[in-house]
């Protein structure tokens, strides 16, 4: 059962048929000859085309980018204070490498008046002992046993007397603040001899498991590691704060990580 909705739905296709065959036959002016030819089919022919766009307009990148300079400053709301990108481009090089030169660790921080030392020092009989919150480096003098007068009176040899040579301080955290080199010499090994900053060939050799010495700032130095350290050459370890020789490094210190003593 047709309902009334269908009806005139094909009541509509029929007519719209009708009109478009119409339209057809009065757009193809059909002559008396071929009046009486049946209707054909259209024939859709597959036809590639192609697009081609013209750019009557063709300016280099340069002439572009001015132009929209030019819009833009034509604009009230904006305004133009980028530089030109290879200008950024010269400057973020330049920015980079200024920091990476100023990241890079200096050498040796020398005092203004930086000088060799020349002490009169012997390593021989020399001694390090830490004795009451100190580091005390020096030398047992025996005095030679003096002769009584009397015949019944027995020799007697007076006490040993202690030299001290330096007096370096016991550290194990460093200071908020490092302190430049004042002359080549930056320690005394533990064999008494006077470590200068210059000998890392010297102590080169051993690992960083051995303890050369004592910094004239009372940090203790060990051998060479592959680690550089910090700006000065130390690194923190459990049993406190350390120098050690690094390979990286033409001297044994860079700076001190507190205030050395002087050698008299």
């Amino acid at each position: 059962m047709f309902r009334t909705r269908d009806f005139v739905l094909v009541l509509i296709a029929v007519a719209f048929l009708v009109i478009a065959i119409g339209v057809t036959v009065s757009s193809q002016g059909l002559s008396p000859s071929t009046q009486n030819l049946p209707l054909q089919p259209a024939v859709i022919q597959d036809n590639e085309y192609t697009a081609v766009s013209v750019n009557a307009n063709d300016f280099s990148r340069a002439q572009l980018l001015q132009q929209m300079r030019d819009k833009i400053a034509a604009s009230s709301q904006l305004s133009i204070t980028a530089p030109e990108p290879t200008a950024v481009i010269e400057d973020i090089l330049a920015s980079t490498s200024s920091t990476t030169d100023d990241a890079v660790a200096p050498g040796p921080q020398l005092c203004p008046g930086y000088a060799p030392t020349f002490v009169n020092w012997s390593p021989v009989g020399i001694e390090i002992e830490e004795a009451e919150g100190a580091r005390l480096v020096f030398k047992t003098i025996v005095e030679p046993i003096i002769e009584k007068s009397s015949s019944t009176s027995a020799p007697v040899a007076s006490p040993p007397q202690r030299t001290i040579l330096a007096q370096l301080p016991v550290r194990n955290v460093p200071s908020a603040n490092t302190s430049c080199i004042p002359s080549d010499v930056i320690g005394i090994a533990n064999d008494g001899s006077l470590i200068r900053n210059t000998e890392v060939g010297v102590y080169g050799i051993f690992t960083s498991a051995t303890l050369i010495g004592y910094a004239l700032d009372g940090f203790p130095i060990y051998g060479s590691a592959p680690s550089a350290g910090d700006a000065c050459g130390g690194i923190m370890t459990p049993e406190g704060y350390r120098y050690q020789l690094s390979s990286q490094r033409d001297t044994i210190l860079n700076c001190y990580s507190a205030a050395p003593i002087r050698l008299n």
